[in-house]
């Protein structure tokens, strides 16, 4: 098993679609996501009630990063492991795109922003990301209006 991480971005105002999350795993590393969640805290209510879509994706070869968001450094699980050795980006209004390498979409679901959301892969489901290659959780519905977002995404580093 190799070193576990979280990232996270905590009520941030969200009015575009935006990749949530990206990880970029290190050159010299696999990455295994194994959950992900969110939650908004401004809408509430039948009348602010909204279905959003949201994807997985993954870059793979010369993609090219998202931006307009942040870095984000994340955290490991175990008290003392080292830094990841890759890189976790949030809320980019520019999304991943794919350069001269390949977007493949993993997964597509809808998110009912009354409740929140958590995505827990099986061991044989979790996406695994090569070195160098990108993963990213992606917005694809623009709100209605401005909902206040905070979410978290869990992974693993194996080699490095």
């Amino acid at each position: 098993m190799g070193r576990i991480y979280t990232a996270t971005f905590k009520s941030t105002a969200v009015t575009a679609t935006q990749d949530l999350f990206e990880i970029a795993a290190p050159t010299d590393a696999v990455v295994v996501v194994h959950s992900w969640h969110l939650s908004q805290s401004t809408e509430t209510g039948d009348s602010a009630e909204e279905m959003l879509i949201l994807t997985t994706n993954r870059g793979v070869g010369s993609v090219t990063s998202g931006s307009g968001g942040a870095t984000v450094t994340p955290q490991p699980i175990e008290d003392g492991d080292t830094g990841f050795g890759g890189t976790v980006e949030r809320n980019n209004t520019t999304i991943m795109a794919a350069g001269t390498g390949t977007l493949e979409e993993l997964e597509v679901h809808v998110w009912n922003i009354r409740v929140p959301f958590s995505m827990v892969y099986t061991p044989e489901t979790r996406p695994k990301i090569s070195p160098g290659n990108r993963w990213t959780l992606e917005l694809e519905s623009t709100p209605a209006d401005s909902i206040t977002m905070s979410g978290t995404v869990i992974f693993e580093e194996i080699g490095g």
